[in-house]
């Protein structure tokens, strides 16, 4: 058998040689002639390493360094990788400092997955000035970004929720909002694209994108016409009959929903800052309502007068006392926190709507409407009450434009108590109370 300084050779490495290696008892070396430093290190018992012999930075003299072990790793993939190194050498770089490098920026991208990078994103979002939606928007980042199917509980409703965020594509996030639009859920669709886009936004602002691991935002370039989505754009007023339904479906639901159906279309508020009210912000003496500048749209103190009707409702719903009683005027949890869960209310809404416009024509409709068109309906009733159109815009809390935001300090106070009462008024005319009473009937707290 040749000693082990014999066997060492150096000649061109194929495929065929390395199945015709045998185990020699012995270790040596086959360097090849094609990629320069490149050899295959033969055990004793046979194991067939590659290896790159060079000069390394940092040290005087060549060394032999380890490629990978052969069958994993094929020629052709040690030659690459041989030429890589190389290359990384004459930049100065050292070969294993990269792939350190490398393998922690894999650590990070696994560690940094959607569903993490999301959580830290729902932990932020609360601390911001202007939060009116938080909690809304929280829950459907979760029903949607983050939970689990509801048929077996294994599989995520969002394919990509484990995924590293640096790997998320345009395609990825197209199929998930194409999948929601087309269970049928436009609307839920369009909300879920703007919270990716937020989200992705947020993850790529400069403090966070490094940590992220983030070089590109997929949104980019993506718009919901990608998506064969639009915003819609609603135009749709209640009728009397209409009104005067919704009315009394309230009247038959128990509270909180009943009376906070009927704040909504008292006041002409958006559904956010009704359901999340609290009595901190009314002086019913005064007949003030002040919603807080964190709980309205443009972020400042919005006044809302409150009609005789208005008053008189709040009086009639419990407020909650005790140690552990909250604030909140509609609340299932003893005012700790305000009501959710809009959409099974709604439904039963209009489910009780349907029956009382049935009562006075069996084959009667309801055309689809959403909470915000209440609002849209009051908006429209004050014109028809001849209500001047800019204290009709102030009563829904639409604030003065250009310079009479900056010239005109006047907070029309009395001139949208004065509009709120006469919409009160024909909405009581609208609902028809009993003879004797113009005021419209609330059931008295027990």
């Amino acid at each position: 058998m040749a000693d082990a300084k014999s066997m060492n050779r150096k000649s061109l490495l194929t495929d065929n040689s390395f199945k015709a290696m045998k185990p020699t008892g012995q270790r040596w070396d086959w360097m090849d002639t094609d990629t320069r430093g490149l050899g295959v290190r033969i055990g004793a018992s046979g194991k067939r390493t590659f290896m790159l012999y060079t000069r390394y930075p940092g040290s005087s003299a060549p060394t032999r360094r380890e490629l990978g072990e052969y069958p994993v790793m094929t020629l052709a993939e040690a030659r690459t990788k041989a030429r890589k190194w190389r290359d990384l050498i004459k930049q100065g770089i050292n070969p294993k400092d990269d792939e350190d490098r490398a393998k922690a920026e894999q650590a990070r991208k696994r560690e940094n997955t959607w569903a993490t990078v999301v959580e830290d994103y729902l932990v932020d979002i609360p601390t911001r000035s202007r939060n009116r939606h938080v909690e809304q928007d929280a829950r459907e980042i979760r029903r949607e970004l983050l939970e689990r199917n509801e048929k077996d509980g294994k599989e995520w409703r969002n394919p990509w929720a484990k995924k590293p965020i640096a790997d998320i594509t345009d395609a990825d996030i197209a199929e998930l909002i194409s999948a929601i639009r087309d269970r049928p859920a436009p609307g839920q669709a369009y909300n879920t694209w703007g919270h990716v886009k937020a989200i992705f936004s947020w993850a790529m602002w400069p403090e966070r994108r490094q940590g992220y691991g983030l070089t590109d935002n997929p949104t980019r370039n993506l718009q919901p016409k990608h998506f064969k989505l639009s915003k819609t754009v609603s135009v749709r007023v209640l009728s009397d009959d209409e009104i005067r339904a919704y009315w009394q479906a309230a009247d038959t639901t128990p509270y909180p929903l009943g009376p906070f159906h009927k704040m909504l279309i008292l006041t002409g508020q958006r559904k956010a800052e009704v359901s999340d009210a609290r009595w901190s912000e009314f002086d019913l003496n005064k007949k003030i309502w002040t919603v807080p500048p964190e709980r309205f749209k443009s972020g400042q103190t919005h006044i809302v007068p409150l009609s005789d009707d208005a008053v008189k409702l709040l009086k009639s719903i419990p407020r909650f006392k005790g140690q552990d009683s909250g604030d909140h005027l509609f609340s299932t949890t003893t005012g700790k926190k305000p009501i959710n869960g809009f959409s099974r209310a709604k439904s039963a809404l209009d489910a009780e709507m349907l029956a009382e416009l049935r009562k006075a024509q069996t084959d009667a409709t309801l055309v689809d409407f959403v909470y915000h068109d209440v609002r849209r309906t009051v908006r429209t009733r004050l014109s028809a009450l001849r209500v001047n159109r800019d204290v009709a815009e102030l009563v829904i809390g639409h604030g003065k434009k250009g310079l009479d935001r900056v010239y005109d300090q006047h907070e029309f106070v009395d001139e949208m108590r004065e509009a709120l009462d006469r919409w009160a008024a024909k909405l009581a005319d609208i609902v028809k109370p009993p003879k004797g009473d113009n005021l419209i009937q609330f059931p008295t707290t027990a």
